[in-house]
């Protein structure tokens, strides 16, 4: 009796461990650029002077701005583009401020950009935001 038992466990032990070592979870594909062949001198930059410069650069007066985040200096601005958002995982900090999914939400105090916009920084992110 003892032995069916333990045999009957053992074959469930293994028929579990087989169904589940042949399960995988499927992500899904990685997001895509729209354009993969955006340009960060082209097309980003001149989002950023038109609505970030105010805030985010160490020249600004704005009393809003950021004491830290200066995006007129690539690297710092390539970190802030490429670091994770920690309320959304599909997003950067910056596309999900620029979303208004995390806090605060970019541009500080004014409308959302439009989503042509987010969609071009987005695009940007996706090939690595390159100094390109």
């Amino acid at each position: 009796m003892i032995r069916d038992k333990v045999w009957i466990g053992f074959l469930l032990s293994c028929s579990i461990i087989f169904v589940l070592s042949n399960c995988s979870y499927n992500k899904g594909e990685a997001p895509k650029p729209a354009n993969p062949n955006i340009s960060y001198i082209k097309d980003i930059k001149p989002i950023l002077v038109a609505n970030c410069y105010v805030c985010h650069t160490d020249t600004s007066t704005n009393p809003d701005r950021n004491p830290s985040v200066f995006f007129n200096h690539f690297d710092q601005l390539q970190h802030e583009a490429l670091t994770p958002s920690t309320v959304s995982p599909n997003y950067t900090i910056i596309i999900a401020r620029l979303k208004h999914i995390e806090s605060p939400g970019m541009p500080y105090n004014r409308a959302p950009l439009a989503d042509s916009l987010i969609q071009k920084i987005q695009d940007w992110i996706l090939i690595g935001a390159p100094e390109n």
